[in-house]
């Protein structure tokens, strides 16, 4: 039988991701492919290569926002991602796809054609670094004459693209929708939030449909995908949900 591992993007919300490796390591579940969207194509990226759940929660807690941000003139974006970038080559010094212990799947959004690539060849870390590439905080990444940014602009939650190659699919899933009440909708950029979140669960609605085992919790609703200081909640938080969905 084989097992897929779907890991959606949610920006610092992925610690949870690391949690839930955890909870299947206990329980003797490793997967035979991998497919990850934006923070989610990291966490995959790495474990794919073979680094642990505690090497990865051990880098996160040490990592700061201001590590992915250079005091530059704004284009594009605030950042290119070259902290990501660096920490990819740390971990993983063959820069291809095919070096990785378990094959993985990662989306990012082409600009020029608006439409959905997959990547499961090549390259590894341009290519992670555009799954992240979230829109006006982070530069558009320039590959193949086109420019890419976050995957998670059309598909958050990449179940189908792994779909057929796996008998059982395990999901986890840091965006999902729960009851906004009225003072979370006050101000500009809870308002952009909300539109973003609205957006992002409608395409991935139907992607859990395509899943044997969703692992996701509404209480990760009230941790800032911008705030890398809950790191250790989340993992926490990651670890239980994963164990009760487990049993």
């Amino acid at each position: 039988m084989k097992i897929g591992l779907v890991l959606s993007g949610g920006g610092a919300r992925g610690a949870f991701h690391i949690g839930v490796l955890q909870a299947l390591e206990e329980a003797n579940i490793k997967p035979d492919i991998i497919s990850g969207t934006s923070v989610g194509a990291i966490i995959g990226c790495l474990y794919s290569a073979g680094v642990s759940p505690a090497t990865m929660l051990d880098t996160l807690l040490k990592t700061k926002w201001y590590d992915f941000f250079s005091i530059k003139y704004p284009k594009n974006g605030i950042s290119d991602l070259k902290y990501v970038h660096e920490m990819l080559e740390q971990f993983i010094p063959i820069n291809d796809f095919s070096s990785l212990h378990i094959p993985l799947y990662i989306t990012a959004t082409n600009l020029n054609s608006g439409k959905l690539e997959i990547f499961s060849s090549g390259e590894i870390y341009k290519r992670v670094v555009a799954s992240c590439a979230v829109p006006l905080v982070f530069r558009p990444v320039e590959m193949n004459e086109s420019f890419y940014l976050d995957g998670g602009i059309l598909l958050n939650l990449p179940v189908q693209p792994i779909r057929e190659f796996c008998d059982q699919i395990i999901a986890v899933n840091l965006m999902p929708i729960g009851v906004s009440t009225n003072d979370k909708l006050n101000g500009y950029f809870n308002l952009i939030n909300r539109v973003l979140e609205l957006s992002v669960d409608n395409h991935t609605t139907a992607q859990k449909k395509l899943t044997d085992v969703l692992i996701e919790t509404v209480e990760i609703a009230k941790y800032s995908r911008f705030d890398l200081k809950p790191t250790q909640e989340l993992y926490d938080l990651g670890y239980a949900t994963a164990k009760l969905a487990l049993n």
